[in-house]
């Protein structure tokens, strides 16, 4: 089937565009007879990710794309997912700014493109940072051949659509979560016409102008998904890295699942309701139990990363999936790494989680102080409750990581120390340190903006939680990374003294995965006037 011209469309969602090569009445002909429409070939990738010198690789399987491939095969189109930090994990390209870019990039990407011939691109987008690599992608796309259809989705295309569309290499941006936006935008490219009868959801550029049409509708019933396309993802190669998100891995074949979306919270530095919304909505517990018991007996994993927002937060629901593994006897060991609700957390519920099999939590508490927390954060927590969950995780020999979040518009220098005491006090296992960060599509991005408290325009790469972009009268960005960094040498200096054992066991396993990112970090976080003086790595 011919590809659609890219510029010869009058703006009207109801009118079909030209395709190369053919006459308007042969166009009008085929578009009375919708009986014969081929299947689209539509590729899906996930781009290299762009690393600074201390980060370690990761590589896990890109469930959002997986998701939207099912329903895209289950629609009768042929889809392929280029993952390509899967497919060349070894592969650390150099860049000019000090960074390094992992995975399949160039000339060899588009070869692999190539070889599939797609009508139609899907690039997805997570982070801001990674929007410069998503953006090269769609731009070799149309080097290779420029009827080639190209859509970005994702967080950051989602939250700053307009940006995304000034580039000419992008077509779509599909805003939120993309199951229902991508396949019905397939379909009607397929029948030639440039969008859905309802575009909602869609964002495109048409003679210079860029429409954006939000969708209104999530997906209600989330059982209704056909399971994650990941026979489509090189799942022995994510199982042979062993780098999944966090680390904290205690048995392997290990993978990932996401049980729920949405997030009722408005935390001000948050960015995921850009994607699923603010409507909790979750898999039946029996549906969560149908998805491990595949894994398990398809790719013999035993041990599953619930990447939820929210994985407790619908109590009844998530009692159920763990008496159920509990009752079947199901042999898995599971972790939260993305943090759970704690406001649904007591010491039953954790009792019975480690039953079940969890042997490592993440709590996402973010401040030690009331007045931050309440007023600048607005994250609905007690913060006295924290002390005695995590003497309950450690009770019943599970692990816990806890995660702090400083340096707000607002916030005082004398609260950041305050949260640092209060954060290194817990006795939690790990500790980790963030600053926040301006996402596009947040609350604290509008702020910044409005009040010049970051450089604009804004540098995507700089968006990292562990790179400082805010200066406010009371600190500035540099003064923030210093005071973070002796934050986070205090933990590891008050683990090494009191546990030390689990300080080398903290230190074996990041050094046995990541050397050189691990050296790197401890000289970062230890050493650090000895930065700027120290050669780099070859790589």
């Amino acid at each position: 089937m011919e590809t659609l011209l890219p510029n010869t469309w009058d703006g009207n969602p109801n009118t079909r565009r030209l395709r190369l090569g053919v006459s308007k009445e042969q166009q009008s002909e085929d578009n009375e007879d919708e009986g014969t429409l081929e299947a689209m070939r539509v590729l899906l990738i996930q781009p290299p990710y762009d690393l600074f010198d201390d980060d370690p690789r990761q590589a896990m399987p890109p469930l959002g794309l997986a998701y939207i491939a099912a329903v895209l095969e289950r629609s009768g189109h042929e889809v392929k997912i280029i993952d390509c930090v899967a497919e060349d994990f070894d592969r650390l390209t150099p860049m000019p700014d000090g960074r390094r870019r992992h995975g399949l990039d160039g000339a060899d990407l588009i070869r692999a493109v190539a070889a599939f011939d797609p009508r139609v691109v899907g690039v997805s987008c997570l982070f801001s940072a990674q929007a410069p690599a998503a953006h090269q992608v769609c731009a070799q796309l149309k080097q290779l051949d420029t009827q080639i259809i190209t859509i970005m989705g994702g967080a950051h295309p989602s939250a700053a659509p307009e940006s995304v569309l000034a580039d000419p290499f992008v077509d779509y941006v599909v805003l939120g979560e993309g199951e229902q936006t991508m396949l019905e935008l397939v379909q009607a490219l397929d029948a030639g016409c440039p969008l859905p009868n309802d575009p909602a959801g869609l964002a495109w550029r048409q003679d210079g102008v860029v429409t954006v049409r939000s969708r209104g509708v999530y997906w209600p019933e989330l059982d209704t998904l056909p399971l994650p396309a990941r026979h489509l993802l090189p799942m022995a190669r994510y199982f042979e890295y062993r780098a999944p998100h966090g680390g904290r891995v205690k048995r392997h074949p290990c993978t990932n699942m996401i049980t729920s979306r949405g997030c009722p919270a408005r935390c001000s530095f948050c960015s995921i309701h850009t994607v699923w919304g603010r409507r909790y909505r979750a898999h039946s517990a029996a549906r969560v139990i149908e998805e491990i018991e595949h894994l398990m007996t398809r790719y013999d994993v035993r041990e599953i990363q619930f990447e939820d927002d929210n994985l407790t937060l619908h109590k009844t629901r998530f009692v159920e999936i763990c008496q159920t593994l509990i009752e079947r006897r199901i042999d898995l060991t599971w972790t939260t790494p993305n943090g759970v609700a704690m406001w649904a957390l007591d010491e039953q519920m954790l009792e019975l989680m480690r039953r079940a099999g969890c042997h490592h939590i993440a709590l996402a508490v973010e401040s030690g102080v009331p007045r931050v927390l309440g007023q600048i954060i607005k994250k609905p927590l007690d913060l006295a409750r924290v002390p005695s969950l995590i003497k309950a995780c450690r009770r019943l020999g599970m692990g816990v990581s806890v995660f702090f979040v400083v340096g707000f518009p607002g916030e005082t220098k004398d609260e950041i120390r305050q949260t640092i005491d209060y954060a290194i006090n817990l006795e939690a296992d790990q500790v980790n340190f963030f600053t926040a960060t301006p996402y596009p599509g947040t609350e604290l991005y509008r702020q910044c903006v409005d009040e010049r408290l970051i450089a604009m325009p804004i540098d995507y790469t700089t968006l990292r939680v562990g790179r400082p972009v805010i200066s406010t009268p009371d600190w500035t960005s540099d003064e923030l990374a210093e005071l973070v960094r002796a934050a986070q040498a205090r933990f590891y200096r008050r683990v090494l003294t009191r546990r030390p054992l689990h300080f080398v066991s903290l230190a074996l396993n990041h050094f046995v995965r990541e050397p050189v990112a691990t050296m790197r970090k401890l000289r970062n976080t230890f050493l650090p006037r000895l930065i700027e003086a120290a050669p780099g790595p070859e790589y």
